[in-house]
């Protein structure tokens, strides 16, 4: 080695912002880009890495299709630029490109960039190379893919590789390219959406591809609701033997810096080196392992996401309340418990909407429903549906017989959706529709009736689900905002259908191997479950999709959840069997 390259830095100080994602808000992201900046100059680093499109928030759907937008965001980007310092930052944004083509005949314009600013100029931008196009992810739709994996960035006297989200996760993708040609260190922008254990899942990735390839990875992630989806956070820095050096907070805005060791200099051969300074960093000691920001274990991940995903969807479609109704069940007990987390007790109404039914069994729901309201501080208004059904009979006496039995409950369950409707818009609030993905899945619900909302925040959790979250919850020091009763009421479902349903345990051990495992018949038979069960969930899961594609948004949980990345056609004669 020679003496220049002797006095080369063996570390780089990064520091990582990891920001709020708002689709859209081109300058309220500007302005809180800006202040990143002039924070990571302040601290000293060497370079700024933000979220993937930190600067138009994502998913951005038809928006990047829009020339508009793009033009907006690339005079947005100019004006960053102008504000860039000594440090280097990577801003996640949309960049317009030649028409490129990708497998199919359309022509596309707009990529997803990383671009680096410094001194007062966009130095350059990478395009994301690798484009999703599975579970909740289009991209390949709306984007041309990069044509420069390989791509360096000499950054003072260290050489880096940028390389977005999904180019990541590919054993063969542009980090292994970056690093086989030069880079000492990958820089990751991301916006990746929470399911359950994808955090580990991240963890493990950036720790092997560091490993593999030698070379520290800095992955970055945003914060915050978009409809059904939630970005966690949880940003992670691994060095280059795979350890994880730093882990950042999960749910909440961060902005955190850490001198982080780099892979020694390589030889830069064949892949595109651009400059964007060369002011060599001095060199630092070897710094100490930072404590991790605190994590979340499992139930109070999945209780965080749910709260988010209500406070988000409420806040950034202008709804500072929520209605929902409650019945003395699970699934409104949950729902309530988590709006008043999410917005606070005094911006949620429950409403409690009593049927004809015995006054033994009305005064045991409205002492749950009274109890619920006692714990959680909610108001509660009482909403007898007398005066709404009548209408709804003659209704259906001019054109049938009279509704009785499951119709008659049915007709009850669309009054209700209709008395919320009416009181979500008289009070200006988010009405919330409290179904789950078990009943969601066999098409239990009602159209017009319970699954009746702007938003659905419990769509993604099954039912065993949500009495894991009740006891959780109540077992949580200081808490007991769950009532016994609604853990010990038979659910509405199986108490009126006339198919006999299997346990919910059961249900949604078929349910998640259908939809998750993608396994059919055979395969959840064998598996220990009896036939006659089995046939019968998968009937009616097969045949339930015009209800799914009716009903509001709600909060992904799972790795699939019933919407953006799981659907199938409305009208299919397919059957799995007979």
């Amino acid at each position: 080695m020679d003496s220049n390259a002797a006095q080369l830095p063996t570390s780089l100080r990064v520091a990582c912002g990891q920001l709020e994602n708002r689709v859209g808000d081109i300058q309220g992201n500007a302005g809180r880009i800006r202040d990143t900046m002039d924070w990571a100059e302040g601290e000293g680093a060497d370079v700024l890495v933000l979220p993937e499109l930190v600067l138009t928030g994502y998913p951005l759907e038809d928006l990047a299709l829009r020339q508009d937008f793009v033009t907006q965001t690339l005079d947005a980007l100019r004006e960053l630029a102008t504000h860039a310092g000594r440090c280097a930052t990577i801003v996640g944004t949309l960049d317009r490109v030649e028409p490129r083509r990708g497998w199919d005949t359309v022509t596309r314009t707009s990529a997803v960039g990383a671009a680096v600013l410094c001194d007062g100029e966009i130095r350059g931008v990478y395009h994301k190379t690798l484009l999703p196009t599975y579970d909740v992810f289009s991209e390949v739709r709306t984007f041309a893919a990069g044509n420069q994996p390989g791509a360096l960035w000499r950054i003072g006297g260290v050489v880096a590789g940028i390389c977005i989200c999904e180019d990541l996760w590919s054993p063969d993708g542009p980090p292994e390219l970056q690093a086989a040609t030069g880079a000492q260190i990958l820089l990751v922008p991301n916006g990746s959406p929470y399911y359950r254990d994808k955090r580990m899942s991240r963890s493990q990735t950036a720790s092997a591809v560091a490993r593999r390839n030698g070379v520290p990875v800095v992955y970055v992630n945003c914060v915050g609701g978009v409809d059904e989806l939630v970005f966690d956070g949880g940003s992670i820095i691994a060095d280059a033997d795979g350890s994880i050096r730093y882990l950042g907070a999960q749910f909440a805005p961060d902005r955190f810096w850490l001198d982080v060791p780099v892979a020694a200099p390589r030889p830069v051969t064949g892949s595109p080196l651009t400059t964007v300074h060369a002011r060599i960093q001095p060199v630092r000691p070897e710094p100490p392992r930072p404590e991790h920001a605190p994590q979340y274990e499992a139930m109070a991940e999945i209780w965080r996401v749910l709260a988010i995903g209500v406070r988000d969807f409420a806040h950034h479609n202008d709804y500072d309340k929520a209605i929902l109704g409650v019945s003395g069940g699970i699934d409104a007990a949950v729902a309530a418990t988590v709006a008043v987390d999410a917005l606070g007790a005094e911006n949620v109404i429950g409403v409690y909407m009593p049927g004809p039914d015995p006054p033994e069994e009305e005064k045991a729901e409205r002492a749950g429903v009274g109890r619920l309201a006692e714990l959680l501080g909610l108001e509660i208004v009482d909403r007898p549906l007398g005066h709404v059904t009548p209408a709804l009979e003659g209704a259906a006496d001019q054109v049938g017989d009279a509704p009785s039995g499951d119709a008659m409950e049915e007709l009850y369950a669309r009054a209700r959706g209709a008395v919320l409707r009416t009181m979500g818009e008289a009070s200006e609030a988010l009405v919330l529709a409290t179904g789950n993905k078990s009943e969601l899945s066999i098409g239990a619900g009602i159209l017009g009736g319970d699954m009746t909302g702007d938003f659905a925040p419990l769509r993604d959790c099954p039912k065993t689900l949500l009495y894991e979250l009740a006891h959780w919850r109540n077992q949580s020091p200081d808490e007991e905002d769950i009532p016994e009763e609604a853990l010990d009421r038979t659910p509405t479902i199986r108490s009126r259908w006339d198919l006999t349903l299997p346990s919910y345990r059961v249900l949604d051990a078929i349910v998640e191997r259908f939809i998750e495992l993608g396994e059919g018949v055979e395969e959840i038979v064998a598996a220990g479950f009896e036939r006659d069960t089995v046939e019968d969930v998968l009937e009616l899961i097969v045949g339930a999709e015009r209800k799914r594609r009716l009903v509001a948004p709600g909060v992904k949980i799972t790795a699939r959840a019933w919407g953006k990345d799981l659907h199938m056609p409305v009208t299919n004669a397919w059957r799995l069997f007979g």
